[in-house]
């Protein structure tokens, strides 16, 4: 008797030990639901810029390159307009001038209308601040 009941619970074993696996893979997982907005700075100016994050970092943006602010995320079908992110709430360019940084861009507050919206994908939208020679003179 006592052999049958071993053989009973090593039987259950395996059952067990896949019910995590099995919860794991079956859950939703919330995070992934939603739409994502991504902000870039894209230089296409001629010389290399400087982004002053808000805990006063500069962050080097190449010449011909482009950096990306961040991203949010939300429930609705629509972009997160720039003025709306929580990423950021101004934007300051900096260059470098004999070991100095000289400011040469600003846009406090944010404007909508200086930035372009693309959608690369389903559940996804990207505003890019393309900053060119001409913006920094």
């Amino acid at each position: 008797m006592k052999s049958k009941s071993k053989l009973s619970k090593l039987k259950r074993l395996p059952l067990l030990l896949l019910l995590p696996v099995l919860l794991a893979t079956t859950c939703e997982d919330d995070n992934s639901t939603g739409f994502e907005t991504t902000y870039y700075i894209q230089n296409d100016a001629s010389e290399d810029l400087f982004f002053l994050t808000e805990v006063n970092d500069f962050i080097l943006i190449e010449s011909q390159s482009t950096f990306q602010l961040g991203s949010d995320l939300n429930s609705e079908t629509e972009a997160i307009p720039p003025t709306e992110s929580f990423i950021f709430s101004e934007i300051k360019l900096y260059k470098m001038l004999d070991d100095n940084f000289i400011l040469v861009y600003t846009q406090d507050p944010i404007n909508n209308d200086l930035w372009l919206l693309n959608e690369p994908s389903e559940n996804r939208f990207d505003y890019n601040l393309v900053i060119t020679d001409e913006l920094l003179d």
